[in-house]
């Protein structure tokens, strides 16, 4: 049964936990290939909201590992928010350019029409009820700044078979109680919700992995590689691809 609300505590304690390890708060769960796989079709939306003059956050950015290689480039002001004081301690000391603050994205101490970009790091699937962290996400928006996200897709097997609790291969001990597969009509659907505007989603594959828990995922994951690799530039990924980028605009 899908919870009513977040258990804040389990997050942070798990994420504190996490924050002790290198191989997630400087690299990540994915390879150099993988976060570039997501970065490119970031680059197609983001527009010039990454130059100097504007204003960006990675909501949810953990230690940081994907935060620092999108904004790598970025003239704009960085900034990234997680809940748990221990990556975000972790992920200070590995960038100049970022700004990382510890906030609950339900109800962030942020002023309204601030930023010109907000990011999703792969952290919608951590919530059973989406929508008070998009309409957070509006408010803090400025007129012409926009979402991204991207999260896991529940069409992709692989994703099933390593996130479902129903599947023998579920990574139980790689995630916690609060985090399921979702539907991409549903966050379509918050996102319109909240008042954003232009809404798409767009299935990706090519999202290669550094990391994972399962002892048995890890044997296995330089066959998945070179098969989501593969997979990224078929025309099935356009369907059944690993991840879900997400994208809307306030106007």
């Amino acid at each position: 049964m899908q919870k009513e609300k977040q258990d804040k505590s389990e997050e942070i304690e798990f994420y504190d936990r996490w924050s002790e390890s290198n191989t997630y708060v400087e690299y990540g769960h994915f390879t150099p290939f993988g976060h570039n796989s997501i970065i490119r079709t970031f680059n197609k939306f983001v527009g010039q909201r990454l130059s100097r003059g504007h204003k960006v956050i990675d909501l949810g950015c953990g230690g940081g590992a994907f935060t620092r290689r999108f904004f790598r480039d970025a003239a704009s002001e960085c900034f990234g928010l997680d809940i748990s004081f221990g990556l975000i301690q972790a992920a200070s000391g590995y960038s100049s350019n970022v700004r990382f603050l510890v906030g609950d994205m339900e109800n962030l101490c942020l002023k309204n029409d601030c930023f010109d970009l907000v990011v999703f790091s792969g952290v919608l699937h951590h919530f059973p009820d989406i929508t008070a962290i998009l309409r957070e996400a509006y408010r803090i928006l400025k007129k012409g700044g926009c979402v991204l996200s991207y999260d896991p897709n529940i069409r992709n097997p692989f994703m099933w078979l390593y996130r479902n609790p129903a599947s023998p291969f579920c990574a139980k001990g790689n995630k916690t109680d609060n985090e399921r597969l979702l539907p991409s009509g549903e966050v379509v659907g918050a996102m319109e919700i909240s008042g954003l505007k232009n809404v798409c989603a767009k299935s990706i594959g090519g999202v290669t992995f550094k990391y994972v828990e399962s002892r048995l995922g890890r044997f296995l994951l330089p066959c998945y590689n070179l098969f989501e690799a593969a997979f990224g530039m078929s025309c099935l990924a356009s369907k059944f691809g690993s991840f879900m980028i997400y994208y809307g605009e306030k106007s």
